[in-house]
């Protein structure tokens, strides 16, 4: 990849194609980015320089592109997490399975690849199955009556079966007063060798002894650490500090550090003056470096890049990713001997992916 002027980034003698963390640029420009966020190391595209641990990456049916890039970029994934499926309550001990029409076996068959050098299986396809409209009732009857638990079981595990997943990715509003179903389910899916990985939302309270219990049936934890500001307190995405902080909150020593699968998000926001925020993916950020020509500022405190324009007199501020910022935080990930999540792939800048 090449990039303008006092912005060249040089590789390290390790490998040619990847990336130093002090090769790369605290001060960007808008141009460069224009210049650049398509171009990628074609050559090896699916070679994995991340060795820290596994990296999971979601894909979402309302964004084609990540199902190209989970294709362009195959082998540096080590799962793969289309967010086909929700599941529903409907009555006692029957459940809505949603999203079996989105499998697409073709893709999967592109995606999960064995390494050349060491056989392993990479690509592995492990379907996100989130909760959709339960309410406290629902949970309550659910956690009540164990044979919920073994009814819900039964139909998750038939549907990893009837499509081959490797295993399957669990959404579930408080996991934590679910152990019992979760035990059960990691269970049942590592008796067929399948992956149980659980999604934590930082926001919901989870010990570090609650973490180490968990880690007993669930193979790896889907931290999202990202969506740190809100529309009433506009910021970054995921300040460094923060980041940092989970992951020890969780893991105060290093047992079962590695079954941590640190967030990072593709995406971007938008904050108006007027109190307002949007989503920002990889078309409509190049479309604002485009029309507006903004300058592009580091922010020390949480290690992000960020930018303001004003539309209609209004002043706008954007957080989104950089090379600089992701690395900073595969950096960590590396220095704690975590895994790597990203939400999602279809959202971020191709050249994003060469840093993995």
């Amino acid at each position: 990849m090449e990039l303008l002027d006092s912005e060249q980034i040089t590789f390290n003698n390790d490998n040619n194609n990847h990336y130093d963390n002090e090769s790369i640029p605290i001060d960007v420009k808008y141009s460069t980015i224009l210049e650049n966020h398509d171009k990628y190391d074609k050559k090896n595209a699916g070679i994995k320089y991340f060795e820290s641990g596994p990296t999971l990456a979601y894909v979402t049916p309302w964004n084609n592109h990540g199902y190209d890039v989970a294709k362009i970029f195959k082998g540096k994934f080590d799962y793969i997490s289309p967010t086909w499926y929700t599941v529903s309550r409907r009555q006692p001990k029957r459940y809505d399975l949603i999203g079996s029409h989105d499998v697409d076996q073709g893709w999967i068959k592109n995606v999960r690849v064995k390494r050349k050098e060491d056989e392993k299986i990479m690509g592995k396809i492990v379907p996100r199955f989130e909760f959709h409209n339960w309410n406290q009732l629902d949970y309550e009857n659910f956690i009540r009556n164990p044979e919920e638990a073994e009814a819900l079981v039964n139909v998750l595990t038939k549907e990893c079966r009837n499509h081959g997943f490797d295993g399957m990715v669990l959404e579930a509003g408080y996991p934590v007063s679910l152990r019992d179903f979760v035990r059960k389910l990691g269970k049942e899916l590592h008796k067929e060798s399948r992956e149980l990985i659980l999604v934590m939302n930082p926001r919901i309270h989870f010990t570090a002894a609650q973490f180490e219990d968990f880690s007993q049936f669930v193979d790896l934890f889907s931290v999202m650490t990202y969506d740190y500001s809100s529309a009433k307190n506009p910021g970054p995405n995921a300040p460094i500090n923060w980041v940092e902080n989970n992951i020890i909150s969780l893991t105060p020593t290093s047992i079962n550090r590695n079954k941590i699968l640190l967030g990072l998000n593709m995406y971007g926001i938008d904050f108006s003056q007027r109190g307002e925020m949007d989503h920002v993916i990889r078309n409509n950020y190049i479309d604002k470096l485009r029309y507006y020509k903004p300058k592009i500022e580091w922010n020390y405190n949480a290690g992000e890049h960020r930018l303001q324009y004003k539309e209609n007199g209004v002043l706008h501020e954007v957080w989104f990713p950089s090379l600089k910022s992701i690395k900073t935080r595969i950096d960590m990930a590396e220095d704690y001997g975590t895994g790597l999540s990203l939400w999602e792939i279809g959202q971020g800048l191709d050249y994003f992916y060469d840093l993995l």
